[in-house]
């Protein structure tokens, strides 16, 4: 689908803020002071539109909609394919058939004959290393189940969730509920169980902060059974324009000249250290994008429904039965 006409990319926004600077529009022309001050603005004025200031004292800063767009997450089932070989005294786990997943050792749990052992590292597609030495006798063809922790690592780009996450229609059960991270925790210490997810939590992870930025992981309960596609609605971290691999911002035309805008605005207290007209500018631009945004991807309104009889109640004891369905032609006398 071609792009519209009227939306600006990256070389648009560069060009606006050599023009305000008083620089020249060709490119080849600029220093690398040039380059670079051009840069710097151009960041700062995407991280103002994305992130704008509130409009009046009492409200609180808008929250672009084309920044959550719908995301999907797949869960994994427990792997149990083939046999495993281990001796005593040793800690490598030789699969027989098949392939280790690439999550066993930074999210499963090995099984045999009840007994859960710790995941040190994956080696190869075959093998694995448990944390401790195995102390049972040797195996050289035992069954084993190979289960996931109920973490899952969140896109690069995640930055929120914005209500609760669904199952395929197929699946026909309730939505996922998004709670704390501590009620989380505080089931899986009373309950182990293995099921389809009733409850998530988004929690940070730990992370070196000299090589990525911050990242985070869905925890669910209960720890998923089976593999199931689950869709959720993600607010997204945006990344800065680059020339050649990310050269149109989000928003598209409609928004354009809003981020531009605020590019200008930047550049106007960076350069004059002044609060001026191209602010002003941009507040008014704001206001109108804000509009905008609203109207576009305004919901249809039913009228005020007070009566929440029909909405999903749990109790704070998880109880699996809570979340089974009701087939309706199936139950009919």
């Amino acid at each position: 689908m071609a792009e519209s006409t009227l939306s600006s990319q990256y070389d648009d926004f560069r060009e606006a803020i050599a023009h305000y600077l008083g620089m020249s529009l060709t490119s080849s022309s600029w220093s690398t002071n040039d380059e670079a001050t051009i840069a710097m603005i151009l960041k700062r004025g995407l991280r103002q539109f994305y992130y704008p200031p509130r409009l009046y004292p009492n409200e609180a800063p808008h929250q672009w909609s084309f920044l959550k767009p719908v995301e999907t997450l797949a869960t994994v089932a427990t792997y149990s394919t083939g046999t495993i070989a281990i001796a005593i005294t040793e800690t490598t786990v030789t699969l027989t058939t098949g392939t280790w997943p690439s999550w066993a050792a930074t999210h499963g749990t090995l099984v045999v004959d009840g007994t859960h052992y710790e995941i040190a590292s994956r080696t190869s597609n075959s093998e694995i290393e448990i944390s401790s030495a195995w102390t049972e006798d040797t195996e050289t063809a035992a069954t084993y189940s190979l289960q996931h922790d109920g973490n899952y690592d969140l896109d690069d780009d995640f930055g929120g969730i914005d209500g609760r996450m669904s199952y395929e229609p197929a699946e026909n059960k309730a939505d996922i509920q998004i709670v704390g991270e501590g009620k989380i925790r505080s089931l899986r210490s009373v309950y182990t169980t293995m099921s389809n997810p009733v409850y998530a939590a988004i929690r940070p992870k730990k992370h070196a902060a000299t090589t990525v930025g911050q990242r985070f992981e869905v925890m669910f309960y209960p720890i998923p059974n089976d593999a199931y596609t689950l869709s959720y609605r993600k607010i997204i971290l945006p990344s800065a324009l680059v020339e050649t691999t990310l050269t149109y911002p989000y928003g598209g035309a409609m928004h354009a000249e809003t981020i531009e805008a605020s590019c200008l605005a930047i550049a106007e207290l960076q350069e004059n250290e002044v609060i001026g007209v191209k602010h002003k500018y941009f507040m008014e631009r704001l206001s109108a994008s804000i509009e905008i945004d609203k109207t576009a991807y305004r919901t249809e309104y039913f009228g005020y429904n007070g009566d929440n009889s029909d909405a999903i109640h749990r109790a704070d004891r998880f109880k699996h039965e809570r979340n089974s369905t009701v087939d309706y032609e199936s139950n009919l006398g």
